[in-house]
């Protein structure tokens, strides 16, 4: 069973423990080779995914721009996240083939410190992908309504500022999360999981707050904004033969659309375990041992999935995206078997 410290003294661990050995069920077999199926697929698209688009902003000097810049930061940040997958694939593997077969947490084989570290860093992690397209979203905004307030310094140093920044506050909201993870163990059950001490609770509260609520709150005034600009200027500019006005306009509201759907999506359930951890009180709620386990495994897919759509939404929709890796696959990666072939002669 799981030994009690000092840190949580409000709150009965046994108790705890036996209400997620409880609601963490057994599950079917197609159950666990689906979603086993689902994060391998995740797995592979993000790391391949985040790759390229690291190659594309690095060998492409056309691209180094303050947005992309920002789009370096976070595919590198989910590059590193996506091996985390293999971790949390281990969790879903069989580990008793007797009677009363159970799923045991890879974390038992390392203990508590592994639990602690693991979670610091893919939380980390995470808040540095949401701080930066937050960021990344203020950045759009200003560059929009006020061209001439990022004029004034160099964009390299502004944005290098702002990265570093943005890693720091990441790193110092996961770091008092360490101390509300535990590993917990049951006769059936070891899980790295929050334990709902006073503490735990306030800070899901927090952090729901923070990471979810003022994100999506700026990211929707933020990109409203820009929508309602460009489609002014669009319309001011109707006569201009240049380029298509209305396509133009269309493929920004489209991506606005995307990218304010896809923060949801990736994030709402996460934010649902927070606040569900913050408000209630879980001891006493039957509707968990219904739902906890099924809540569990779309938070978890979903906030993974995030990695594969930040490089879809932010680089793949980008047609000077699709162009720089045309070029980067035509002077770097297809040429290179030509060079050696013509060597070779």
């Amino acid at each position: 069973m799981f030994n009690e410290t000092s840190y949580f003294y409000d709150f009965n661990i046994n108790e705890w423990a036996e209400l997620l050995a409880e609601t963490v069920k057994e599950r079917p077999e197609w159950v666990r080779l689906l979603f086993m199926s689902m994060m391998l697929i995740v797995f592979v698209v993000g790391v391949l995914g985040n790759l390229v688009t690291c190659l594309v902003i690095y060998y492409d000097r056309n691209m180094h721009t303050a947005t992309n810049y920002y789009l370096f930061n976070v595919a590198i940040s989910d590059f590193i996240l996506a091996f985390g997958i293999l971790l949390e694939l281990r969790s879903y593997r069989k580990t008793n083939l007797g009677t009363g077969s159970d799923y045991r947490y890879v974390y038992e084989e390392f203990g508590d410190l592994i639990c602690k570290v693991h979670s610091f860093f893919v939380v980390a992690l995470m808040n540095n992908g949401i701080l930066t397209l937050t960021v990344l979203a203020v950045e759009r905004y200003i560059a929009i309504w006020h061209p001439l307030l990022l004029k004034r310094k160099p964009i390299w140093r502004r944005v290098m500022k702002v990265i570093a920044l943005i890693w720091i506050v990441a790193i110092c909201e996961a770091l008092p999360e360490v101390w509300t993870m535990a590993l917990i163990k049951t006769e059936k059950l070891a899980i790295c999981f929050i334990v709902p001490t006073t503490f735990a609770r306030l800070l899901n509260g927090v952090l729901a707050l923070v990471t979810f609520v003022i994100p999506l709150s700026i990211m929707l005034f933020v990109y409203s904004m820009i929508a309602f600009k460009v489609n002014v200027i669009q319309r001011k500019n109707s006569r201009d033969k240049i380029f298509n006005q209305r396509d133009n306009r269309s493929r920004v509201n489209k991506l606005i659309a995307a990218l304010t759907v896809s923060f949801l999506v990736c994030w709402l359930p996460y934010f649902t375990i927070r606040l569900l951890i913050f408000a209630s009180n879980m001891r006493h709620t039957p509707w968990y041992a219904q739902n906890w386990d099924l809540l569990l495994m779309v938070c978890s897919f979903n906030s993974w999935f995030s990695i594969v759509l930040n490089p879809m939404l932010f680089s793949l929709m980008s047609t000077k995206f699709r162009k720089a890796l045309k070029m980067l696959w035509t002077t770097k990666i297809r040429r290179s078997p030509e060079m050696t072939r013509s060597v070779m002669v």
